[in-house]
């Protein structure tokens, strides 16, 4: 099922790297060398991933809220997890061929890595009845082990390069292919690198030696890619052509994305591509597109999808290099006749020539109207109607998984429909201290009356424990007050906003963003010493401001300040600490409890220590402890606090 693509990578192919093969894009990451036009018949690659969690906590959580208070269902006391939230297997092989420089081929095999217990209506798992289950002692001693079964990962892909007299043609079949065309068409959110290191994520290789990615981080801002950095998963087939006469060249697909995947009966196609000429060898500019037809009925009579075409625009002018890409979409539904709407990024960058320090404008305008899950945009304005006829669907589609976020507060770079804005990012050096900051202002183009009249927003400390409280199926509606949706790797909270009027919003929603990320290296000891910093401070309110709003009048105010610190006491063996605050306001114009009649009022904290050691080459053991707490003064249910300790054991061969 092409829902497991997104949480189940290429790995084999993130082996460590050291920092001077990689290419850097400030504005992306570091990303690794391209494939090799070597030889082989045929090769194996592949991991070993160990990764088990232990959580305790002091006090019960509420993680399904019912009206009786008596089936309220809580979090265990004491749990023990010896499988990562990802189903990302514990063990995978990567066999490829190369017979000629024409032809490749490759597929995934690997090892599951926890039970056939329910995953719940996301991935539609198998249960294990409890009597079957083996005690972590004794993994091997009952009828249902673990690890046992053997499959297929990602398919059987394949790859063909034929070089002809006018051009090099490459075709793509089967399987999973990562692949984008253009941020408003196909890709996927990149940022500007401002996130913490300190809880790894599941794809991060090792490196030849430990400690590679602080450095990566420090030296340039970003840390090495893996290759899904800025991609979506593609199955179907892709054709490109590169090399043709004066600069041109092509790419199509047609097929299936994360998005628009699962084993419907009924046609559910993507299809998009672009033509683009390119000039001055780095200039370029290039006509997109991507569409979605769907059905929803087997008679074909009931269409849903989208349509969207783009203009894309690179090139350098006196110093300045512009990235523009502007379109129109349409959102098309058998229940309403939507207009098309505008689609527009422009991203402006003073280089080095001009001043003394990079500075990039960003612009942006996307229509409520306009509608595209593939793309680096979320759609807060429209529920997909087949959310509205299909709401128990278990497929990648239901309600279970794609849902529109509501007015969402978003890191500076990530863009929603619905939305205008303008984001100012720099980089500066001061000494050994070198920043990354970001201002943004936005505001909803509209006052449209979307989802529950919400503003969603992510508590970025203790973000991953979070998550981890619900396992797997990412549910709606849970937690305390039934106020947060689980998505992956992170929980999203709703407030509901009460300055409407009839039904309808009085204000569009405006939007103050700064983030500021520190970066600082030194010697103690001879020893190499780490420490960054990550600030996150966001306002929401129905007035436009320049600097965020302090005041009660703002829907949500929130600050959130992260530092982690990491010394290399020996060659093998890195210490590293973390300490997170943050602080969630919600203003009088917000829902408010109604034992306190108070609107939110949030403290979380966390504190971990942690080792780094390396096993060798591309072999690495990383234990992580953190000590986390939670609160809401004003909902007294909403409160959590405990322990959590993490061991994750990786070798790549």
């Amino acid at each position: 099922m092409i829902t497991a693509v997104l949480v189940i990578c290429l790995l084999p192919h993130v082996r460590g790297q050291s920092t001077d093969s990689t290419i850097l894009d400030w504005r992306r990451g570091l990303f690794p060398k391209q494939q090799d036009g070597e030889l082989y018949q045929i090769r194996a690659t592949g991991y070993y991933r160990f990764f088990a969690t232990y959580t305790q906590q002091s006090m019960p959580y509420t993680i399904v809220d019912n009206a009786d208070p008596n089936a309220r269902v809580f979090t265990n006391k004491k749990t023990l997890a010896l499988f990562d939230d990802t189903q990302l297997p514990n063990f995978l092989v990567n066999i490829s061929g190369r017979p000629n420089k024409k032809v490749s081929w490759g597929f995934d095999i690997f090892m599951f890595q926890f039970l056939e217990q329910q995953m719940g209506p996301t991935y539609r798992g198998l249960n294990a009845p409890p009597l079957q289950r083996p005690p972590v002692w004794n993994p091997l001693s009952a009828t249902t082990r673990l690890g046992t079964n053997m499959g297929l990962n990602l398919g059987l892909n394949l790859y063909g390069s034929y070089t002809t007299e006018v051009g090099t043609f490459n075709v793509r079949v089967g399987g999973i292919h990562w692949y984008s065309i253009s941020d408003l068409t196909l890709g996927s959110f990149r940022g500007y690198n401002r996130f913490m290191l300190y809880e790894r994520n599941p794809w991060d290789p090792i490196g030849k030696e430990i400690g590679v990615r602080y450095n990566q981080m420090y030296e340039y801002g970003a840390v090495y890619q893996d290759l899904r950095w800025g991609e979506r998963a593609v199955q179907g087939i892709i054709l490109d052509g590169v090399n043709l006469p004066n600069g041109w060249s092509f790419s199509g697909m047609y097929g299936k994305t994360e998005l628009a995947g699962g084993f419907m009966t009924i046609p559910n196609i993507n299809f998009g591509g672009k033509i683009k000429k390119q000039y001055n060898n780095t200039d370029f500019f290039a006509l997109n597109t991507m569409n979605n037809s769907t059905w929803l009925d087997s008679l074909n009579q009931n269409p849903v999808g989208f349509n969207l075409v783009t203009g894309e625009w690179s090139g350098r002018v006196k110093g300045f290099n512009i990235h523009a890409e502007v379109g129109a979409g349409h959102y098309v539904s058998p229940l309403r006749d939507f207009p098309w709407g505008e689609a527009i990024t422009l991203k402006v960058l003073a280089t080095e020539r001009m001043i003394k320090f990079p500075v990039e404008l960003h612009y942006y305008r996307i229509s409520p109207y306009v509608v595209n899950n593939n793309a680096i945009f979320w759609n807060t304005s429209i529920i997909e109607d087949r959310l509205v006829n299909n709401p128990d669907d278990e497929g990648v589609q239901s309600a279970n998984v794609l849902i529109p976020f509501a007015s969402s507060m978003v890191a500076i770079g990530q863009m929603t429909n619905n939305r205008t804005g303008v984001n100012l990012n720099t980089d500066l050096k001061f000494g050994k201290l070198k920043v990354s900051a970001g201002y943004g202002v936005s505001s909803e183009i509209e006052a449209l009356r979307n989802r529950n009249n919400t503003i969603t927003f992510s508590h970025f400390v203790n973000q991953l424990t979070r998550s981890r409280f619900i396992r797997f199926n990412f549910p709606q509606d849970v937690g305390p007050y039934g106020r947060y949706d689980q998505v992956y790797r992170d929980a999203y909270q709703k407030v509901t906003v009460t300055d409407d009027s009839l039904g309808f919003f009085v204000n569009t929603r405006k939007f103050t963003q700064f983030e500021v990320h520190g970066k600082y290296r030194t010697k103690l000891g001879y020893r190499n010493f780490y420490a960054f910093f990550l600030g996150r401070y966001n306002t929401a309110q129905p007035e436009l401001t320049i600097l965020p709003m302090f005041s009660d009048k703002a829907y949500i105010r929130q600050y959130n300040s992260e530092l982690e610190v990491y010394y290399q006491v020996a060659d093998p063996l890195f210490v590293n600490t973390y300490v997170g605050y943050e602080r969630v306001l919600g203003g009088y114009n917000t829902e408010v409890d109604e034992i306190t009649n108070r609107p939110l009022n949030q403290t979380g904290w966390g504190l971990g220590v942690g080792l780094d050691i390396s096993l060798g080459r591309n072999a690495g053991l990383f234990l992580r402890h953190r000590w986390f707490f939670f609160e809401d003064t004003s909902f007294e249910r909403d409160m959590f606090q405990g322990q959590e300790t993490m061991v994750e054991l990786k070798v790549f061969f």
